[in-house]
């Protein structure tokens, strides 16, 4: 009689369950790095489209008033008015920033009528008239477009004292001031005042035959990166770096920066034990300073609406250089 021959089972021994587990964390390792690059290019290409549009906007703003918009426009110490800006029902004097002209141009009209620029504190109201404080409705605004991916924005960092729970509003992207941006006016340290030498200005617009040194060789926007350790936790610094971006304030430091700080500059360990004097110029430089989430560097638009990704390893003289709009210096070969 044929008898049928019954193999038993093999099973893994625990020498081979070993070296498939350690296999299975080797792809594992070698997959994570691979899924944070996409993740990261993927991000870096949503905030170049971002800028991308920022710089479209700012030229069918250039198309509509033959100007470049205010980089902030409010009457301030020796920042007279100007008169094309004209003047509200009761002689007031506006009060607005950079991104709230270029709304109408990325898709949000609706967002920039509600805006009262003759009346700020108007602008704390909420759609049905309910005052939240100054500024509080539009604090609860968010704008994809100012979003960078690699710097979600919109958190709620800075609790106001008394009302409701809502969004930041910051934005990832700012206009380029020049040389300085912040602050405003000082007699014995870099200023805006002391340069005024970028495509955005205080109280003033620039055209394109403002920008001599070259549209395709001027910033015209940029990124901020606001997460910085020393900065958000000095116990010498009492006004945090993500109180800064607040689009809607129409604050120098909230609109744009200079290139005269480096790229992703951020305070250094030992801020704290520095001088009075050097800790203000470190503050000053820190909220002058373009950066990004991205590795290595920033996303910014040029004055010809182009998008450039710009290492932060750019000599310090050619990012200078790269910020004025008539200067006449010659841009390095590191740009």
């Amino acid at each position: 009689m044929f008898r049928a021959r019954v193999r038993g089972r093999v099973a893994f021994t625990l020498i081979e369950l070993l070296v498939v587990i350690a296999i299975i964390a080797i792809l594992i390792g070698l997959l994570l790095p691979a899924v944070q690059k996409v993740r990261e290019a993927a991000a870096r290409m949503k905030c170049s489209n971002n800028l991308k549009q920022l710089g479209l906007a700012a030229h069918s703003y250039h198309s509509a008033y033959e100007k470049f918009p205010y980089g902030v426009y409010r009457v301030q110490g020796s920042f007279p008015a100007d008169s094309a800006a004209g003047l509200g029902p009761a002689g007031q004097n506006p009060r607005f920033c950079l991104m709230i002209q270029l709304l109408p141009y990325i898709e949000q009209d609706a967002l920039a009528k509600r805006w009262n620029n003759f009346d700020f504190n108007a602008n704390r109201r909420d759609e049905n008239g309910v005052d939240f404080g100054p500024g509080w409705y539009f604090l609860k605004q968010t704008v994809p477009t100012l979003a960078c991916p690699s710097q979600p924005i919109g958190e709620h960092r800075s609790q106001p004292s008394s009302g409701p729970a809502g969004l930041y509003a910051l934005t990832s992207y700012y206009g380029s001031a020049g040389t300085r941006s912040y602050p405003r006016e000082a007699s014995d340290r870099p200023s805006l005042l002391q340069y005024r030498d970028g495509v955005f200005d205080q109280n003033r617009r620039n055209g394109v035959t403002a920008v001599t040194d070259g549209t395709s060789n001027t910033l015209m926007f940029g990124e901020r990166h606001y997460y910085d350790r020393v900065f958000d936790t000095s116990p010498v610094v009492d006004d945090r770096i993500a109180d800064w971006g607040w689009v809607w304030f129409g604050a120098q430091g909230d609109a744009f920066l200079g290139s005269s700080a480096k790229i992703n500059f951020k305070l250094p360990a030992d801020f704290d034990s520095r001088s009075g004097g050097e800790q203000q110029v470190l503050f000053e430089d820190r909220i002058n300073a373009f950066g990004s989430g991205h590795t290595g560097g920033a996303n910014f638009t040029l004055a010809d609406g182009s998008v450039r990704f710009i290492r932060d390893s750019i000599s310090p003289a050619t990012l200078l250089y790269l910020g004025t709009r008539a200067g006449g210096e010659v841009i390095g070969n590191d740009f």
